[in-house]
């Protein structure tokens, strides 16, 4: 469908504009004591009435664009083969090592799920905002997954634009600009007494080693993950991940033992010499899926213990006599008591349970260090894979939920 010129304003010059003819001419600057004017609806502006004089003149004076039949006709490629190529280019990018496995993989669930939403047949001049909209809020499941969604679609569409895939329609990508999710932000922490708890509850010896490490070195779940016995050394009590395995693959990421993170890696090395060193029961290497299903079992029993000692908990049913077990009509109400009861513990163990994850023994890992006073923020960057403080300083100010601390630390500022 052919564009038909517009006004449009810019608020950063106070001045309107008209393209034409792939030029770009003035009307005139808004008038003075006027409010700056809004798009309507339609998402046209609305100029005031000396700009559309002017805007009538300019295209008066304008010549005729050639016609749709005379005017050599753009090929533009379709959205599936920009997405294609961009998926080819990442899986070169894994086999030369660039990037992780896990990166290609997480794509590639966005792209394919948006790839079946939309029409086969869509080119990259059709492509609009609203079809990734669109697309996202099909999937009331997703929560805090739409940012990460319409990233990986905004992200094949850049790539397609500096590789010069899109020049039919100017070489900028269609999604540039794309309106996306505020980003969450994690505020969980864990205390002693809560970490005392949860190493109770974990009866699995296998996962307690990834939770007590995690614990003890404050190191991102990916690291726990991809750690291998040969990155140990043990000598200066640490791990040293290879720069192509660190975070950014541009500083090499060492993470620092503790006297329990060292007995453990100690413990580990004797049972495996080589490959991962964090291994699950089944003797799989742990990732996000199978910790999530762990920390779900964690919730559940969480809540159990509390709802018990709340006294919450409904009574056990008492079983049926033999001559009960014989009536049918007996058996389906004894039945369907035992299920209402087990659907009222479920609700009562997740209403009262705490949903962890690995990244909350990460965040009190940093608070715990700044909060004890004995280390400063740049060594405390370093312990977390930091370049500098900025990070500690954006995201981690977990400092603030602690107001007896603050209060301290204010009494402190004026000498008392």
């Amino acid at each position: 469908m052919p564009h038909f010129p517009k006004p449009y304003f810019k608020a950063n010059r106070r001045t309107w504009y008209v393209e034409a003819n792939r030029k770009q001419h003035v009307l005139g600057r808004h008038p003075k004591g006027e409010p700056f004017p809004m798009k309507g609806k339609d998402g046209n502006w609305n100029p005031p009435p000396e700009i559309w004089q002017a805007y009538h003149a300019v295209m008066a004076t304008l010549p005729e664009e050639p016609s749709d039949e005379s005017a050599p006709q753009a090929h533009h490629p379709f959205v599936r083969s920009i997405i294609d190529s961009y998926m080819d280019w990442l899986k070169k990018r894994v086999q030369a090592g660039d990037k992780a496995q896990r990166t290609y993989e997480w794509y590639h669930s966005y792209l394919l799920s948006f790839l079946k939403f939309t029409d086969a047949t869509l080119t990259i001049d059709e492509l609009q905002p609203q079809h990734v909209y669109q697309w996202v809020d099909s999937h009331e499941g997703w929560r805090t997954s739409k940012r990460s969604a319409m990233i990986s679609v905004q992200r094949a569409f850049t790539w397609a634009a500096k590789a010069g895939l899109l020049k039919s329609i100017g070489g900028r990508s269609p999604l540039y600009g794309l309106e996306k999710p505020a980003q969450g932000r994690r505020e969980q922490l864990i205390s002693v007494e809560e970490y005392r708890q949860i190493l109770d509850l974990v009866k699995d010896p296998t996962f307690r080693d990834l939770v007590e490490l995690a614990w003890e070195t404050g190191t991102r779940p990916q690291e726990l993950f991809t750690v291998e016995a040969s990155y140990v050394d043990l000598a200066n009590a640490r791990w040293v991940f290879p720069v192509r395995m660190s975070k950014g693959k541009k500083v090499q990421r060492v993470v620092y033992l503790t006297d329990i993170a060292l007995a453990i890696t100690q413990r580990l090395l004797r049972e495996r010499t080589t490959g991962k060193l964090l291994v699950n029961s089944d003797g799989e290497p742990w990732c996000g899926s199978s910790v999530k299903c762990r920390f779900q079992r964690l919730c559940m029993a969480l809540g159990r213990q509390r709802a018990l000692n709340l006294g919450l908990m409904p009574p056990r049913l008492p079983r049926l006599t033999k001559s009960q077990s014989q009536d049918p009509q007996v058996r389906k109400q004894h039945q369907k008591a035992v299920d209402d009861r087990t659907k009222l513990v479920r609700e009562l163990c997740r209403a009262h349970g705490t949903m962890y994850s690995l990244y909350s023994f990460r965040h009190a890992f940093c608070t715990q260090a700044l909060e004890s006073g004995k280390i400063d923020a740049v060594t405390v960057s370093i312990l977390m894979g930091h370049r500098d403080t900025t990070m500690i300083s954006r995201h981690y100010s977990h400092l603030t939920q602690r107001v007896d601390h603050l209060r301290e630390a204010a009494r402190k500022a004026r000498g008392a």
